[in-house]
């Protein structure tokens, strides 16, 4: 608990009591020293003009008929953002069977923000969130397929893969939704490969549910096949990736979260190496050419050969005639 949530639950608890509170009871409380205590209280008084009052051996307590009312409290990051996450879901949507509980959703969040922070209830407009990379909010069978991974229900799809736009038809045991970067995939035991795989809902062109027991994949398995190694197409790391980044783009990729389980380390002349584990290098290579000259790969040679070709390829792209009087790159 930090000194502005100590603050505000002190308020509360002070509110709270009829009789005098001792600083014993505080700490407890709070899990703190009575040194940690005793700043709280006198940060109270000094700050905010709390009317926090002591008697010796009975303890603290608000004067009488206090009005006193601590300023809005502002949230954390992750609170604020799961807040204002919920706020666009309930605003979103409207009509249905949802529309009652959305309302009611939104009228609660309205007053967590003005018993809380007041001053964003009327300012909500200064605050922005930003879903980039979603790639189509059209999926018809998103509900259909939510259901039969809630009801273990088995299911045939039909599956367009992206790159070679060719269907095939599977038969999947269904195990988890995952919201990953703006986009829904599924995570499904597909029969017909005898594996699990991951499928990217606005892809999926037909489901219908069918008989047979729907097979379990336990979620220790689930992680260490899917959610182990970089990517959303990730099956279980292969390899560690190793990346040198400038100085100048250290400072940027060290507060960067690419990966849990990627290990980024400082060297003395300002440059930075992360260390990422991996299986299918798509995704991942697309992350490292965004940096351009700002990262080198040091390991594997592999992966060093292939984000090269996929750079050289961009500059083949702009590649100019030397003899139109321009530069080639």
């Amino acid at each position: 608990m930090d000194s502005v949530e100590r603050t505000y639950h002190l308020d509360q608890l002070l509110k709270s009591r009829r009789t005098p509170i001792s600083l014993l009871e505080i700490c407890d409380r709070f899990a703190c020293s009575e040194s940690t205590a005793k700043r709280t209280i006198e940060k109270m008084r000094n700050l905010l003009g709390a009317p926090i009052l002591n008697i010796p051996n009975q303890g603290y307590f608000y004067s009488k008929n206090s009005t006193f009312e601590m300023p809005g409290v502002w949230f954390s990051a992750e609170e604020l953002h799961a807040l204002l996450t919920m706020q666009q879901l309930a605003a979103g949507l409207s009509g249905g069977f949802l529309e009652s509980e959305l309302d009611r959703l939104r009228e609660r969040i309205e007053s967590i923000l003005k018993k809380s922070a007041p001053m964003v209830v009327d300012q909500m407009h200064r605050l922005r969130m930003m879903d980039s990379g979603r790639r189509s909010r059209a999926m018809p069978l998103f509900p259909l397929l939510a259901t039969a991974v809630m009801q273990r229900q088995r299911l045939h799809l039909e599956y367009e893969g992206r790159q070679k736009c060719e269907r095939s038809a599977r038969e999947v045991s269904p195990q988890r939704l995952v919201h990953y970067r703006g986009n829904w995939y599924l995570d499904v035991w597909c029969h017909k490969s005898d594996g699990l795989r991951t499928f990217a809902i606005e892809r999926v062109r037909k489901a219908d549910r069918i008989t047979g027991a729907c097979l379990d994949v336990d979620e220790d398995t689930l992680n260490r096949e899917l959610a182990s190694a970089f990517g959303i197409f990730a099956g279980a790391p292969t390899a560690e990736a190793v990346l040198l980044f400038t100085a100048k783009a250290a400072a940027w990729v060290a507060d960067e979260q690419w990966f849990p389980d990627a290990q980024g380390k400082w060297l003395e002349d300002g440059r930075f190496e992360l260390r990422i584990p991996y299986s299918n290098p798509t995704e991942l290579i697309m992350e490292i050419c965004r940096y351009g000259p700002e990262v080198e790969v040091l390991d594997p040679p592999e992966l060093r050969q292939q984000v090269a070709a996929m750079l050289q390829r961009a500059c083949d792209q702009y590649a100019c005639d030397q003899h139109a009087g321009k530069v080639t790159i």
